[in-house]
């Protein structure tokens, strides 16, 4: 049986053999590391072209172990990072959903610059020291927009936009705020001024036809004088408050015309040139309808005329032998008719029954004659002046 003092001198070799064993490869380890770590020194000096280094994060610093560069991933993708030597982050290079995204800060940590990518294109903007926006430039889906801001108030005060279909500009003063716009669409071209409350109150340019018009309104954006381009040449019209009434001036199939109209927009006077070139003048109820009209008449001399409703009552004009004046009754017919007679250098004058049928008539010349007829008109008796052997009243004779 072996001792107990044999088995502790047994175990006590046994440990001895370990350490010097466990002493061998710490050496040798040690060794090959060393080895490893010429040969890629070596190997490094050799090429300094690395294939691939990964890592999630790299960063540079500078003497004072502060980060000046990082370069890191995020959820959009890969983002550079720059730091200025007193702390501030004043750069990030990163990506984003639309594409990439370049940011600048001021050391007072505020934005001043972003070049962005977005959907319709890219997008560039300047902003002032304490992070207000100043102005930014973007391509859109159809064009570009550039947007200019005064301090304070990030409000656009200019704008620029470009689209497939024109373009135009806009520009706007403080408050209270009043707005300049002009561009070109393919209707054609305008100037435009915005008062308060987004009124238009001057604009200047062409009307939907590409005719020029000039427009001028009060400060509620009511229009109060107007001229343009018609049909016939240029017109003026100038409106009343309720945008309605005022007076137009311009040019008709014959020539020119001047209406004044009521604020329901009913022409209550005008005047115009006729067809045969002469001129007509009108004075019409509120409705628009006709009271009074003095026109030069298709036989070249002038007239006056009444109307009641759509009849006409009275009517004062010339004849070729000298002037007329006419009474109608509501049915159109002429019950009374004075003036020169067509047959004579006299005068005339007709009495006329509802149907327009002479009922007495007295003449100047060729002599003096009064004329009764009967209702029918067939029937006469003229009463005359007597002369010696004569009686002054004849008997009834058939009507000529």
């Amino acid at each position: 049986m072996t001792s107990t003092h044999d088995r502790l001198d047994r175990i006590e070799l046994e440990l001895a053999t370990l350490r010097r064993s466990h002493a061998r490869w710490r050496a040798t380890a040690m060794a090959a590391i060393a080895l490893a770590s010429v040969g890629v020194l070596t190997g490094l000096a050799a090429d300094p072209i690395t294939k691939l280094i990964r890592a999630s994060r790299i960063e540079l610093v500078d003497d004072n172990g502060k980060v000046s560069v990082a370069l890191s991933a995020s959820e959009q993708g890969g983002q550079i990072d720059i730091w200025a030597k007193g702390g501030a982050n004043v750069g990030r290079l990163a990506a984003s959903e639309s594409g990439g995204d370049l940011s600048l800060w001021n050391t007072a940590g505020k934005p001043v610059t972003g070049v962005y990518a977005s959907s319709g294109g890219g997008r560039i903007e300047v902003s002032r020291g304490d992070g207000e926006l100043a102005g930014y430039l973007e391509a859109t889906a159809d064009g570009s927009d550039l947007a200019l801001s005064r301090a304070g108030n990030e409000q656009a005060a200019a704008r620029f936009r470009v689209t497939k279909d024109g373009s135009e500009a806009l520009l706007a003063k403080a408050e209270p705020n009043t707005i300049m716009m002009f561009g070109v669409t393919p209707k054609g071209s305008g100037v435009s001024i915005v008062g308060q409350n987004d009124a238009e109150v001057a604009y200047f340019g062409s009307d939907q036809n590409r005719s020029g018009m000039l427009r001028l309104g009060n400060a509620a954006g009511s229009t109060m004088l107007e001229a343009g381009v018609g049909d016939h040449g240029g017109e003026l019209l100038a409106r009343n408050t309720t945008g309605q009434g005022g007076a137009l001036i311009g040019n008709g199939d014959n020539g020119g015309f001047m209406d004044m109209r009521n604020g329901d927009g009913k022409a209550v006077a005008s005047l115009a040139v006729q067809p045969n070139g002469g001129g007509v003048a009108s004075v019409c109820y509120a409705s628009g309808q006709v009271a009074a009209l003095m026109d030069q008449g298709k036989d070249e001399s002038g007239t006056v005329q009444v109307f009641a409703g759509a009849n006409r009552m009275a009517a004062l004009g010339g004849s070729k032998t000298g002037g007329l004046l006419n009474l109608f009754n509501m049915k159109g017919k002429a019950v009374f008719v004075a003036g020169s007679a067509s047959d004579g250098t006299g005068g005339i004058l007709s009495v006329r029954n509802g149907d327009g049928t002479q009922v007495v008539r007295a003449s100047a010349e060729p002599a003096p004659e009064v004329a009764v007829y009967s209702n029918d008109g067939q029937q006469k008796r003229v009463i005359s002046a007597p002369t010696p052997g004569t009686a002054a009243t004849a008997p009834a004779t058939p009507a000529p």
